[in-house]
């Protein structure tokens, strides 16, 4: 037995560069887990560097100098931000706290919703189930109302942070665009040995993640504009809110598209009822999450990440319930980085 995982552990670490970036591996993670709340800005700055030095390269290729890309480069981020700021974020705050408020009437609204259904569909409903759906939610009520309370004074920390996020975040984009050949640099330099391994799934993840970070912004503007423009026809209330929701939705493949179903239909519900609003909304809405899965998806990600969604949908499970939000947000990069690391670990090395 120790024999054969003397030879097991040979194959994988057969030499010196795969113990080495095995380290260096195990070293981020134990980084990101233990101090992942505070490094957040820093992620965040990075991979919205990254996806600017793809448009300052574009920029470039109209034979403009290095440095005035640069400049015309981190000009439309920070005019981009600040239009985010000043009108998106305003608008999704009014939206927000108009839901809260509206929280007391929907749900009286649903819950009379509920209590007629025995009534339209006796042979679907009892009378029985919805007694027994009432107690549930009157437990539940309990619990999230002291939760509330917890979250409210969490909530004010929370601000605090939010806003030194806002004020860090140009300033680390800043330094991560304009001197990223030094801090590149310097990184390398810490990795001793050879580097052909590194190099390989570095060039393997910069032409995957390319397109497919920059398609999910694209993908994030058309499905959102979209979802706005059939609320907003609809007069469906909190447009915005529902629309960035569904834009950010496509973030999380396969997944995300069901849970914020839930929402939208919930909210068509109880304003519309049940009638040709309702049914015009939904068969509208499954309309563009045909439309996005079906015609946009294959033609923006022709040339990116090339996985099966069966390993899509577990890595949004693993790296989420490992890692949490991030993990969720994170999950095709680290999927795309492994079969990377599989394809550029030296051959011989692999188990056959």
């Amino acid at each position: 037995m120790f024999n054969q995982l003397n030879s097991l552990l040979k194959k994988i670490f057969s030499n010196e560069e795969t113990i080495i970036f095995s380290l260096v591996l195990v070293f981020v993670l134990l980084i990101i887990s233990f101090f992942g709340s505070i490094l957040t800005p820093f992620l965040i700055s990075i991979v919205v560097a990254y996806l600017l030095v793809g448009l300052q390269k574009k920029i470039e290729s109209y034979n403009i100098s290095k440095y005035l890309a640069l400049l015309i480069t981190f000009s439309i981020f920070i005019i981009t931000g600040a239009a985010i700021l000043i009108w998106l974020v305003p608008i999704l705050y009014i939206q927000l706290q108009a839901f809260i408020l509206d929280i007391p009437g929907l749900f009286n609204n649903f819950l009379n919703f509920v209590s007629e259904l025995p009534t339209k569909f006796p042979e679907l409903v009892s009378s029985d189930q919805i007694s027994v759906f009432f107690q549930a939610v009157s437990t539940e009520l309990t619990s999230i109302t002291q939760n509330l309370v917890k979250s409210s004074i969490a909530g004010i920390q929370s601000t605090i942070t939010i806003l030194l996020y806002i004020i860090l975040f140009p300033i680390l984009v800043f330094f991560f665009l304009f001197d990223r050949k030094n801090i590149i640099e310097g990184l390398i330099k810490i990795i001793p040995g050879k580097r052909q391994m590194l190099s390989n799934i570095w060039i393997e993840m910069d032409v995957q993640l390319s397109n497919y970070v920059r398609g999910k912004i694209l993908e994030i503007f058309i499905v959102g504009s979209a979802a706005a423009i059939i609320f907003a026809s609809l007069g469906l209330k909190y447009t915005a809110l529902l629309s960035v929701l569904v834009g950010f939705s496509v973030l999380i493949p396969y997944v995300g598209a069901f849970l914020v179903t839930i929402p939208v239909v919930v909210v068509g519900l109880l304003q519309f009822g049940i009638g040709t609003q309702f049914y015009l909304l939904v068969g509208l809405y499954l309309l563009l999450q045909a439309l996005d899965g079906n015609l946009l998806v294959p033609i923006i990600f022709s040339d990116a990440v090339k996985l099966h969604p069966v390993i899509i949908i577990l890595a949004v499970f693993v790296f989420g319930s490992m890692f949490g939000f991030w993990g969720v947000f994170f999950s095709i990069p680290i999927a795309t980085f492994i079969k990377a690391v599989w394809n550029a670990w030296p051959s011989g090395d692999r188990l056959s």
